[in-house]
């Protein structure tokens, strides 16, 4: 009954034995089942010592499953994001039960009794049941990818496929929506979807719905350990990439900023040659790693700087958008506005614009395809509640650069109460702490009311907003996401009111 409830941690860590050990192995099993196990055992302990067996074993049976559904039904509650009953969660759940199953078998022939020792260890059992089907998973995505490479290779050889990959710490997703509405203007584009950005979402996507009259295919290339990227460029192959910043987003998986450098720019270093590799020239990290590439680099930003081919200047945020001037290096000046809020949106639009130039694309297409562009789902994303508040969703992976800008960007709604509701920004290694005091201070300049989600960052982000002299009466602390909106209603939330929802922290951490 829990294997399940394991195999749905292990799926919000992508399967990874290393998250899995981190996240979830501590625990030898779930709170509610825990005392369950205990008296189960006390159980056990009575049946071998007095014998009462025909009375003990249905008593402790009966117990363990009371404290398994409990179990399973406070999980539910916790997560936000359910279990998907994938092909490769089912065969997770099935290498599990065979496991626990020859458990009880071997332990019950030797003495019955222990048999009831295997109801403690779930989270065990799903430990080996990830390390047991690896090498089957393994052969199951090699077909995949071997149909995915085939695919692409045909379609490069008929009908001149361009690839362009996208990768970065933070500002992927975003320029990948980007770029795909701006080169729409010309070309017929494919996108990899939603967050697709590991090998089998860019398989999935590339052997779904990649077809003939595709004319650019743009991927979406994630990382979080060594290696990850040049995975996904051997699979691909990209014509043209890129790379949009390197910061300390996994920074715990990855060990420090330079090896996240090296991992984001193994997309360049993959990069077709003859082909056009875009960094983000306002990175100090991008900058210093480009310069190791030996190949030629376009650079673009926000800040003018002399080594840019392309930036922005007369950037203006209001509440309906963003209006800026596009600038590409001895060529031209455009007028451009968006839908999109914030300056860190300029600095990805720079970015795709400068590549889709690259590409063909006119002025005019691009200040066409610029203005097509629409907010990509909890990104910044204005909502109306209908009460006559606003709601600013930017709830998907937030970093620190990325949070920075949000809060400007509330900033920018003088006439309101402005509202921040945040968990903080996971997976930033031991920096986490400084990080979090930061940001703390940064909330404390522009927000009124500031409600702290979860226990993972609240303690350093509180430090920072009362060091900056926030009023207490105005901060609020909430176990999760669902307690947090319910205390902006008891908090009297309404008509006025602008509330920036920052980061929506991953179940497995809230």
């Amino acid at each position: 009954m829990r294997g399940p409830v394991y195999a749905h941690l292990a799926q919000l860590e992508s399967y990874q034995w290393t998250g899995y050990r981190r996240h979830h192995l501590k625990a030898v099993a779930l709170p509610p089942d825990l005392w369950a196990w205990c008296i189960a055992l006390l159980a056990g302990a009575l049946w071998g010592i007095a014998g009462f067996g025909f009375v003990v074993v249905p008593a402790a049976v009966a117990l363990l499953a009371c404290g398994a559904v409990l179990a399973v039904k406070a999980h539910r509650a916790q997560y936000k994001k359910p279990l998907v009953w994938t092909a490769r969660v089912k065969r997770l759940v099935g290498a599990y039960a065979v496991i626990a199953a020859l458990e009880v078998w071997a332990v019950a022939r030797a003495y019955p009794p222990a048999a009831l020792l295997i109801a403690g260890l779930p989270a065990l059992n799903m430990a080996a049941a990830i390390i047991l089907t690896k090498p089957m998973e393994a052969a199951i995505q090699l077909r995949y990818k071997r149909r995915a490479k085939r695919r692409l290779r045909q379609l490069r050889d008929l009908h001149q496929l361009k690839v362009v990959g996208i990768t970065g710490s933070y500002g992927k997703t975003s320029t990948k929506h980007i770029l795909g509405a701006i080169l729409g203007a010309r070309y017929d584009v494919l996108i990899t979807p939603a967050s697709y950005n590991t090998p089998m979402g860019i398989c999935k996507t590339i052997n779904d719905q990649l077809a003939s009259h595709h004319q650019v295919f743009v991927a979406e290339m994630g990382a979080r350990y060594k290696g990850d990227i040049r995975e996904l460029v051997k699979l691909v192959e990209p014509d043209h990439s890129i790379i949009t910043a390197v910061g300390p987003a996994h920074l715990d998986t990855m060990g420090s900023i330079e090896q996240i450098a090296r991992t984001k720019f193994d997309l360049a270093r993959g990069t077709a040659q003859g082909g056009v590799v875009v960094v983000n020239g306002d990175n100090e990290h991008c900058v210093r790693e480009a310069r190791t590439l030996g190949r030629p680099v376009l650079f673009y930003g926000l800040s003018g700087a002399p080594h840019l081919d392309a930036w922005a200047k007369d950037i203006r945020v209001d509440r309906s958008g963003t209006a800026f001037t596009l600038v590409l290096r001895g060529d031209a000046e455009i007028p451009c506005r968006t839908r999109l809020l914030g300056r860190h949106n300029v600095l990805n639009i720079v970015g795709a614009a400068l590549l889709a130039r690259r590409l063909g694309l006119t002025p005019d297409e691009i200040h066409t395809g610029i203005g097509r562009i629409e907010p990509v789902e909890h990104r910044l994303q204005l909502i109306d509640p209908g009460n006559g508040a606003i709601v600013i969703d930017d709830a998907f992976n937030a970093n620190p650069e990325g949070a920075a800008q949000a809060l400007e960007v509330l900033g920018q709604f003088q006439a309101y109460r402005k509202w921040l509701v945040t968990p903080g920004m996971v997976e930033l290694g031991a920096a986490s702490a400084d990080i979090h005091r930061r940001f703390g201070e940064q909330m404390a300049k522009v927000c009124d009311v500031v409600i702290l989600v979860g226990r993972l960052n609240a303690a350093a982000m509180a430090e920072g907003l009362r060091a900056a002299g926030f009023p207490e009466a105005n901060l609020h602390f909430a176990k999760n996401l669902a307690e947090a909106t319910s205390l902006m209603q008891q908090l009297g939330f309404g008509r006025g009111d602008v509330v920036l929802f920052e980061n929506d922290l991953p179940d497995h951490l809230e």
